[in-house]
């Protein structure tokens, strides 16, 4: 009786414990193991494998490692479960020999690996690129009779996809749906990412189409991965259709989906039916974050509205959100776009007031406004300001100084952006040497020339 009694008070306790981790009270939990003990409950493998699996995940593999040795010195032996949380912590941390060592240590010691043991080693090793070794891990699994399960399946179709076998990946879907292997909806979600990633946006609206005449009802992972998809590869119509589809459903718990869709409408100039989804978004109910509140004022400068692009800028800051590099960039590039160079100068000196380091984008709006405004002694002025430059930055001044016919100061520069390891587009290059011809300055030429092929042999 006395044992029984003991064994439903450790249950008892596991659960606690489990409770306390799943909330982040690790410390809490850990205290709760003391009192426990102190009250003669003797913590079991249970115990352990919950507080290890939490300070994995909280703190990384060597956190989880000082549990094991607590575990041992405590006389309770490591079973599949304690393997299957360190190796998923190694795959987590990058450590994919450790997460090998680990595999192997648990064979050592006699402690049989599961379904869960080799979808975390294949996991990890996807991740870490070596697929022939996960592939290999699979059927290692399949020749031990460890029966696969969804999750197995779906680390398999990942990794296909991750490493650009698309057709393959699709022909192992297809193989699971015929001979009734299990196919729900985080397998539907992975093959419609997949298909959208390597673009083949029919096939992942066609796997769509079927999921909807499962059993497995569409979630907001499905809809907001086809809906990008269809942006990104110019299937606009289809992408709008799925966005209303997501309104029509109720599917829409943040504001993510209406930030993608109003940003694609601005970008195709749709004007008003972004206003009208951006006032629907306002009404939604939902609390604006940075990221909206970028996406609205984006869209008033792209309607020409300075006033209202920071009355909202004013509305964010009162709500106690912080402008940060996204913010800067959509008003330097709308200032500059309308001209305001001096404004668009003083949000740079605010970003470098506030030290926001990643500012290159902003700079590269101001220059490229500057160069197209034929004020190219500004933007080299600008430029040697900067304390980044990339292939953006050097294309928009090479080609404004070719617009005002300053080949020599043009080829200059092109020479520098070269040295430094950076490059410009096609046409630009174009336009300095036409230039330079044009102007006689057959000598400049041939120097480009020269810093051209001098790059290319350089090239990593």
């Amino acid at each position: 009786m006395t044992w029984a009694r003991t064994r439903l008070s450790t249950r008892l306790m596991n659960v606690c414990l489990a409770a306390l981790c799943r909330g982040g009270g690790l410390a809490r939990a850990e205290s709760v193991l003391v009192d426990a003990i102190r009250l003669g409950m003797p913590p079991d493998v249970v115990t352990y494998n919950t507080l290890l699996a939490a300070h994995c995940r909280a703190s990384g593999l060597d956190a989880g490692f000082a549990v094991l040795r607590r575990m041992r010195e405590a006389g309770v032996s490591p079973d599949a479960v304690t393997y299957n949380s360190l190796i998923a912590g190694a795959a987590r941390g990058g450590l994919t020999m450790r997460a090998l060592d680990l595999f192997d240590e648990m064979l050592q010691a006699g402690v049989a690996p599961d379904a869960w043991s080799y979808n975390a080693l294949m996991h990890c090793l996807f991740r870490s690129g070596h697929p022939e070794d996960a592939y290999r891990v699979f059927a290692d699994m399949a020749e031990k009779g460890v029966a696969p399960c969804a999750t197995t399946y779906n680390t398999l179709l990942d990794g296909l996809f991750r490493f650009g076998h698309a057709t393959n990946a699709y022909r192992m879907f297809r193989y699971l749906q015929r001979t009734g292997l299990p196919v729900g909806i985080v397998t539907y979600n992975t093959m419609i990412n997949g298909l959208c990633k390597s673009g083949k946006v029919g096939y992942a609206r066609m796997v769509l189409r079927e999921l909807g005449r499962t059993e497995h009802a569409p979630n907001i992972v499905t809809y907001t991965t086809v809906m990008k998809c269809c942006f990104t590869y110019g299937r606009f119509d289809q992408g709008l259709e799925t966005f209303l589809s997501l309104l029509d459903g109720g599917y829409i718990p943040d504001l993510f989906p209406y930030c993608t869709v109003i940003s694609a409408l601005v970008k195709k100039g749709r004007m008003e039916e972004a206003n009208t989804y951006s006032e629907l978004m306002i009404r939604s109910g939902f609390s604006l974050d940075s990221a909206c509140y970028n996406t609205l004022i984006y869209l008033r400068f792209q309607e020409g509205k300075l006033d209202d692009a920071f009355e909202l800028l004013s509305m964010m800051e009162e709500g106690g959100l912080e402008s940060d590099e996204y913010t800067f960039s959509i008003l330097v590039n709308g200032l500059s776009k309308m001209g305001h160079f001096e404004a668009a100068h003083k949000q740079l000196c605010y970003m470098e007031i506030r030290d926001m380091e990643s500012n290159i984008v902003a700079y590269n709006c101001l220059v490229d406004a500057l160069c197209k405004s034929d004020e190219v002694d500004a933007a080299i002025k600008l430029l040697h300001n900067m304390k980044l430059k990339d292939d953006f930055t050097y294309t928009s001044l090479v080609h404004g100084l070719c617009k005002v016919g300053r080949y020599h100061m043009a080829s200059k520069f092109l020479r520098i952006c070269l040295r430094e390891g950076n490059s410009v587009l096609a046409s630009a290059k174009r336009a300095v040497i036409a230039g330079l011809r044009s102007a006689g300055f057959q000598n400049d030429v041939r120097k480009v020339r020269a810093a051209l092929r001098m790059a290319r042999l350089l090239k990593p």
